[in-house]
């Protein structure tokens, strides 16, 4: 239901500037040669690969290239534009282009269109100033017929058409709902339907523009090709195959630039005789304005499409699958690397004791016929950010959240701060209470209080209101983010003895007080492996009596969105997170909460997606997580002495000193801090006779201990 929403703004920007059409040809000539095509691959034009390659693509001379169709009796590729009432027609061959054609009706919003060989006609998707339309022409585009469309209640709208030759009906796609509609040539509707495979229950649109019927020459029937993507991608990032009712057939390829295909996908149209001889699906890139020739050669066996991960306590991964067929063997790969070959029949595959942290999963078939097969893949999040379950927000519009621990309940506020939800902390719903507004806002964070048991709500306006735990007002003020920005999501710190909030316009953490005041502390958020943060989600302080110790969901600009959960310590990063898309496939993140008392007796942390409306429980249980260590070994020299002591002190104390990067190895007691408490424990142990610190000691190993400590490099194991 995403798949239209900026088509409005491309067609502008392709409008703005005449001269682009004089410089237009040059300039697409420079980039070509200029950019990089490393990651692209052309196909072997004797023995191509299903859909990792392309054979060959052309540039579209019109303006916003959208609706596509073969015309297989002319060798022809025809594109239509998405406005102006021109299409084009390209030779199978080289995709060279003719000149313009003129649509049916002229100038209108062209949205499918689908040669009809049994006819010699083409029938066109139209919305010509609202009236819906099914339009017939001749191949040249001469008006023969039109008929409005009789769309079914609730429909909104209707994109992409092709033809079914084994039934005689029409097919597009009510791309609001992510569903697929079959029609009739008298524009009524059959009631026949099916879903996008990749539309989620949470509600989130799935993306996806066109489909083109395919013939199956072993089974005789006809599939159809449609592009497609989840929520998370943003885009149409693979072409699936599927049956009329939805089933998908083991055969998919991505849109990425292995194949060229890396913009906003419009159109798809599919050949028995591409270029090469055999099938081939041409793609339309919209954003690049290119059309774009995949092979997609006939295949003797399908592939395996049902594929789940699923991590345990244990840091164990669960393989399941469904095999379409019986293969001769079945090779499984972990983050690149080829971990199993498993014989027939067998659906399951256990990964033992792996390290915290994402890991991608591929499963490629190998059919008796030895053809080559695309993999199935699933990423999972093992240890740390490990999804432990998940429920949809009782409300409507999922908000801020926070724990209180006073009641050991979770709290998630509808985004117009009129009413809070309560959940046990093992998503179990339990009822809720009214926001302090007398209308709707739009809410940006929501914090329990520990000191005196009151939460705190604010609105993106800076309205800061303090409210008991049944709602009731205490107080009003309003809060001015210090770098003038929008306020985000807040969290109530223990350690400070005050408020910490978002500014997610300057992308800042900053310290305030329940009357507005600002506070002295202030700090940037960590940053994620593909760069600094750009987007903030959320922001919750993790139980530490000697460290400000904080979870932020950040995402950079690479990532489009936020993407990750980091931890900092006292400002700094500790190279502690985990990837939130394998387990919490929401779209926009809103929300941040955590408890030190999870449902399993293990610290856990709560994420709300906003585009699904599901609240996700995520481990955050750092129970054996991180590097192997030494107990008291602060200094790496192989044994326990006043060096150790000194260098724990000097951490503490002197602040020119860089940051520990095994925090666990200074916690000689093992109580999940470290302090001067643990120099104590140290010295009593070297000249005291006092015991030996708990383990790991003396030899590397784990810290088994639940805390918020862990260690991300040491050098002595």
């Amino acid at each position: 239901m995403n798949s239209l929403q900026t088509i409005s703004s491309r067609s502008t920007v392709s409008r703005t500037s005449p001269q682009l059409s004089l410089i237009g040809p040059w300039l697409l000539l420079l980039l070509l040669f200029a950019t990089p095509c490393g990651g692209q691959v052309i196909c072997d034009p004797v023995d191509p690969s299903y859909g990792t390659c392309f054979m060959q693509t052309g540039f579209y001379p019109g303006e916003l290239p959208y609706a596509a169709t073969v015309i297989d009796g002319e060798s022809s590729l025809l594109v239509a534009d998405y406005l102006s009432g021109n299409f084009f027609k390209f030779s199978i061959s080289s995709l060279g282009a003719s000149n313009p054609f003129s649509c049916p009706l002229g100038p209108a919003t062209y949205l499918g269109v689908t040669w009809n060989s049994a006819e010699d006609v083409l029938y066109w998707l139209v919305n010509d100033q609202g009236s819906r339309l099914l339009v017939t022409s001749s191949s040249g585009g001469n008006l023969i017929s039109q008929i409005p469309l009789a769309v079914p209640a609730g429909v909104l709208t209707v994109s992409g058409l092709t033809w079914n030759p084994g039934t005689g009906n029409y097919w597009t796609n009510d791309r609001e709902s992510d569903t697929y509609l079959e029609l009739q040539s008298d524009g009524t509707f059959t009631g026949a339907s099916f879903t996008n495979p990749e539309a989620d229950s949470g509600g989130a649109g799935a993306f996806g523009l066109g489909l083109t019927s395919v013939l199956d020459p072993i089974t005789g029937e006809y599939l159809f090709d449609i592009p497609v993507g989840p929520p998370s991608a943003q885009r149409s990032n693979q072409v699936i195959r599927v049956d009329e009712t939805g089933a998908e057939e083991g055969l998919f390829y991505p849109l990425a630039s292995i194949n060229s295909l890396t913009g906003w996908i419009t159109g798809i149209a599919w050949t028995e005789t591409g270029s090469w001889g055999g099938p081939s699906d041409f793609v339309v890139d919209l954003d690049n304005s290119l059309l774009v020739e995949v092979a997609v050669p006939n295949s003797n066996a399908p592939s395996i499409t049902v594929l789940s991960c699923t991590a345990d306590g244990d840091s164990n991964v669960t393989l399941e699958w469904l095999n379409p067929i019986t293969y001769t063997s079945i090779n499984i790969s972990r983050d690149g690397e080829l971990i199993g070959t498993i014989g027939p029949g067998i659906e399951s595959f256990l990964d033992e004791d792996l390290d915290s942290g994402t890991h991608t999963y591929e499963l490629k078939p190998v059919p008796a016929s030895g053809v080559d097969l695309p993999a199935a893949s699933c990423d999972v999040v093992v240890g740390f950010g490990r999804l432990l379950g998940t429920v949809s927000h009782a409300g409507i519009g999922a908000g801020p959240s926070t724990v209180i621990e006073s009641s050991e309940k979770l709290l998630v506020a509808d985004d117009n701060g009129l009413t809070a939800w309560l959940y046990e902390k093992d998503l179990t719903p339990f009822g809720s209470i009214p926001g302090p507004f007398s209308n709707p806002v739009t809410l940006a964070g929501l914090a329990w209080n520990a000191t005196d048991d009151t939460l705190a709500w604010l609105t993106d306006s800076g309205d800061l209101r303090i409210t008991d735990l049944t709602g009731l007002q205490l107080s009003a003020n309003t809060l001015q983010a210090p770098g003038g920005g929008l306020p985000g999501e807040i969290t109530w710190s223990s350690y400070l003895g005050s408020y910490l909030g978002l500014d997610r316009s300057t992308v800042e953490i900053f310290e305030f007080n329940a009357d507005g005041t600002i506070g002295t502390t202030s700090q940037q958020p960590p940053g994620t492996v593909t760069g600094p943060a750009s987007f903030l989600g959320g922001i919750t302080e993790r139980s530490d009596s000697t460290s400000l110790v904080i979870d932020v969901a950040i995402g950079s600009l690479q990532n489009n969105g936020v993407s990750r959960v980091e931890r900092a310590v006292d400002g700094a990063a500790v190279g502690l997170g985990f990837d939130l898309a394998p387990s919490a496939n929401s779209g926009e993140i809103v929300s941040l909460s955590s408890t030190e008392t999870g449902p399993f007796g293990t610290p856990a942390s709560y994420v709300v997606g906003k585009d699904t409306g599901v609240i996700y429980l995520l481990s955050a249980n750092l129970a054996g997580t991180g590097s192997d260590f030494i107990r008291g070994e602060v200094v790496n020299d192989g044994s326990l002495n006043l060096l150790d002591v000194t260098q724990l002190l000097l951490f503490m104390f002197d602040s020119s000193q860089e940051p520990s990067t095994c925090l666990d190895s200074m916690d000689v007691n093992d109580d999940g801090m470290s302090n001067i408490a643990d120099a104590i424990s140290l010295l009593e142990y070297l000249f005291q006779g006092g015991s030996n610190p708990p383990t790991p000691s003396g030899s590397c190993g784990s810290d088994d201990t639940i805390d918020n400590l862990t260690c991300q490099e040491f050098d002595g194991c």
